[in-house]
């Protein structure tokens, strides 16, 4: 089956109120695994999708299967408990898997899901339209787990919906928050709530705000309240078949340029520069960007009567302007610096991921580590206990300490495709592999 024109997934609402540590890919790529099954469920055990389609409506390289094979395993090991704010009023408790099965034969990716799994997200008496397009312009996986269960209160007739008050373990739960994860509600707030909500509000067509209900002085329980605030235009209203339109093609038009010119200019790429005018190899990652930055040009050149025409001998002859092309540096290093943060983040919880694992299939690992921690603090604070597994357990920073010499010296092979992937990833990110 194809993702192309799928963009909602239809979600049971107890599969939104779900109980379990997922990422942020992992519960996106859950959702368009869903999509993609979900006229087949009443009749189907096993799914299908192309490997590439499905890593490019998840926004990463193909050709990182590695990448894709780790996000399955996750969701085949991935154990959620459902129903957590019972808004079908059932008093019914459950635990699943969040996959039966997956594998990749040929380039095609198969799964499937439990027997009791299928008839739940095929047929729930309570369920929610998700925009899955909106789905990855998220970049924290708290914002994108609490629009789904904002949006999953949000009547749409009204225009605005609220939920019920969640007290705060309950909360951390949806959110996937361990017990030794932001403590204090404070710590909480600072890094969970706010910044979720935030992403929500700069992201979307819809406002979320939160109410606190507090027992004496702590706040005890939370109350998300979210209204439409605007309806924005349809792009294709304006330009018909936008999305049909390779990226260097849209960005033209959509600087007034006409679909013709467009067209040719993106097929042509760099053959429709003057050859005389052509900048160094290497100048820009990609043709993209020096159409991006003519264009940007064409908003501060001074006297430009048509600006369509301006941007498209712009673009042949490569104008210049130093304090464009300066501030354009300025945004893609900060960009730079963004995207390094975002994949390192990833690439710890990756390891981590694969550290508990092996943890979980051999817990002596823990002892094996403990005898050679060698930092200060965390080697004094081993010594307190009788064993590792106790100072572990009960600190984070024996836990960091740990984990992290499991990783270094009893890991190496299990971790070896997810460091290349991340040296790679780095390395195309800082430019080490520019082409043009």
């Amino acid at each position: 089956m194809l993702l192309e024109n799928i963009n909602q997934v239809i979600k049971a609402s107890p599969a939104i109120q779900v109980q379990g540590k997922m990422t942020h890919l992992q519960r996106r790529a859950w959702n368009r695994l869903l999509a993609n099954a979900y006229n087949e469920l009443p009749d189907k055990e096993i799914h299908s999708v192309s490997v590439a389609e499905l890593a490019a409506k998840l926004g990463f390289d193909s050709k990182n299967e590695e990448y894709l094979k780790e996000t399955l395993k996750a969701l085949r090991n991935c154990e959620v408990q459902w129903n957590i704010l019972r808004k079908d009023k059932k008093q019914e408790w459950g635990v699943a898997g969040l996959l039966a099965e997956a594998r990749i034969v040929d380039g095609i990716c198969y799964y499937e899901y439990s027997p009791s799994m299928r008839q739940r997200l095929h047929n729930p008496r309570i369920y929610t339209k998700l925009n899955l397009r909106l789905q990855n312009k998220f970049k924290g996986q708290y914002a994108l787990i609490l629009w789904e269960v904002c949006f999953d209160y949000f009547d749409t007739n009204r225009g605005e919906g609220e939920t019920p008050f969640i007290p705060l373990q309950t909360f951390r739960e949806l959110m996937g928050i361990e017990a030794d994860e932001y403590r204090t509600f404070k710590a909480l707030n600072q890094r969970v709530i706010k910044p979720a909500i935030n992403e929500i509000n700069e992201l979307t067509n819809y406002f979320v705000e939160v109410e606190h209900k507090r027992i004496g002085r702590k706040v005890a329980e939370l109350k998300f309240c979210i209204q439409r605030v605007r309806q924005l235009p349809v792009q294709e209203s304006v330009f018909p078949d936008i999305e049909d339109l390779p990226p260097v093609a849209l960005e033209l038009v959509q600087a007034e340029v006409k679909r013709e010119v467009a067209l040719q200019i993106a097929e042509k790429a760099w053959e429709f520069v003057n050859p005389e005018n052509l900048p160094e190899p290497d100048t820009y990652p990609e043709f993209l960007a020096y159409v991006a930055e003519k264009i940007e040009m064409s908003l501060s050149a001074p006297n430009v009567a048509n600006r369509a025409g301006y941007i498209i001998e712009a673009v042949r002859e490569n104008y210049q302007d130093e304090r464009v092309q300066k501030a354009r540096q300025v945004r893609a290093e900060k960009l730079k610096e963004q995207a390094l943060e975002d994949l390192t983040a990833l690439f710890y919880v990756k390891r981590n991921n694969i550290v508990r694992q092996a943890i979980q299939a051999d817990p002596t690992l823990i002892e094996k580590a403990g005898k050679r921690v060698e930092t200060y603090h965390p080697r004094k604070r081993i010594e307190e206990y009788d064993t590792a597994t106790e100072a572990y357990q009960d600190s984070s920073m024996v836990k960091v300490a740990i984990e992290e010499v499991i990783a270094d010296e009893f890991c190496q092979d299990l971790l070896a495709p997810v460091v290349a992937a991340y040296e790679d990833e780095k390395a195309r990110i800082l430019g080490d592999r520019k082409s043009r």
